[in-house]
């Protein structure tokens, strides 16, 4: 979740998600506060998720999954703009007969705009989507699907602008090789809004983020609003750095040349200040750290797509060791905060007993 936050993305469609029918995530904190899933009835296996930005003005209206957890349908406006929001994770056998038939699926149900992302399990060319030039399934399958897009009026935003890049989102350790398998298949229509994409780094799991960015107007912006980092009063440097800079100010500010009131209302705006400065800059120390990490990835991975070698494929396992190791401190962070939200807020009334209430569900009990 902490790489979601960091991505600043506000749609994302997640493949593998592994839950279970009625074991689904509890994240009210979280800034993504439209969760839909489609899981598996009885086993933790396959699973697509999209989890929608509490910024996004999304309003649902019908929702469509498949019984295997491999297929999640969404249709509703954004902006006043009808969207239909597909998310796919197609199997490794008979691929493209279920991708057909799935987009007959999308084709009937779909809306206004069809934004398509996924893990497709395949490649659309083999010649520049795979670093073997390859693919294991024939090229007269791959043409009935590219014929089914070209009904569905779907383009693969990657590709369009990026037209003769070779980059890939897919490492098969087995085989040695490289592929793009991960898309963004967008309507025609909605093309020209897009500005820029881009395939990320693998880096916790074993397919890298691929990423688009499109413009809509009458998108509504919250305002920020600021909170103490708990965590800054733990540290015995920053408590030092702050008790000096409360001394000097009061230093400053005698009683005799203001009132007692006054100076300790004032002293409340300095420390406040004193404080985001510190956040600030632990902020910068740790997107310092957590960039170096993963420019130190995406070096190794581009070297290791060029040359599949074992000592660039031994630095990328101790490169996202370090960064599992330190997603999994701010992650203990993370969840002390919720804790104690759930502590100060968790008996009182208001949206977080709502969303607890609705997710309870204890037998009726009569009293005589």
């Amino acid at each position: 979740m902490l790489m979601l936050r960091k991505a600043h993305s506000d749609i994302v469609f997640l493949q593998e998600t592994h839950l279970r029918m009625g074991r689904l995530p509890k994240l009210p904190s979280h800034p993504y506060k439209q969760w839909y899933h489609s899981t598996h009835p009885t086993s933790a296996s396959k699973g697509v998720a999209i989890a929608i930005h509490h910024q996004v003005p999304f309003i649902l209206k019908q929702q469509l999954t498949d019984a295997e957890g491999r297929m999640l349908l969404l249709k509703g406006e954004i902006a006043s703009k009808k969207f239909t929001l597909a998310n796919l994770y197609a199997p490794n056998v008979a691929t493209v007969s279920w991708l057909i038939k799935t987009l007959d699926t999308v084709k009937l149900f779909a809306e206004g705009t069809i934004v398509l992302g996924g893990d497709l399990n395949l490649v659309f060319d083999s010649f520049v989507d795979s670093s073997t030039t390859r693919s294991h399934i024939a090229q007269k399958h791959i043409s009935r699907l590219h014929s089914k897009l070209q009904e569905l009026q779907l383009i693969d935003v990657w590709r369009a602008l990026n037209p003769t890049m070779k980059d890939y989102s897919f490492y098969s350790n087995p085989h040695k090789s490289y592929q793009r398998l991960d898309y963004l298949l967008t309507s025609v229509s909605l093309l020209s809004t897009f500005s820029t994409s881009e395939i990320g780094e693998i880096t916790v799991s074993d397919h890298a983020p691929c990423s688009a960015v499109f413009a809509l107007d009458s998108m509504v912006k919250r305002d920020w609003s600021w909170r103490l980092n708990e965590s800054l009063l733990n540290n015995a440097k920053y408590c030092k750095q702050v008790r000096s800079h409360l001394d000097l100010y009061f230093e400053s500010n005698s009683p005799a040349l203001s009132k007692h009131t006054m100076i300790w209302e004032v002293h409340k705006a300095y420390i406040r200040g004193v404080f985001i400065a510190l956040g600030t800059k632990v902020k910068k120390e740790q997107q310092k750290l957590l960039g170096s990490l993963l420019a130190q990835i995406a070096t190794a991975e581009r070297l290791n797509k060029q040359s599949v070698s074992r000592v660039f494929q031994g630095e990328l396992t101790k490169l996202r060791q370090q960064l599992r190791e330190h997603l999994s401190q701010r992650i203990a962070k993370q969840m002390l905060y919720f804790q104690h939200k759930l502590y100060a807020h968790g008996n009182k009334g208001g949206k977080l007993m709502s969303a607890l209430l609705k997710k309870v569900r204890a037998p009726l009990i009569s009293h005589r």
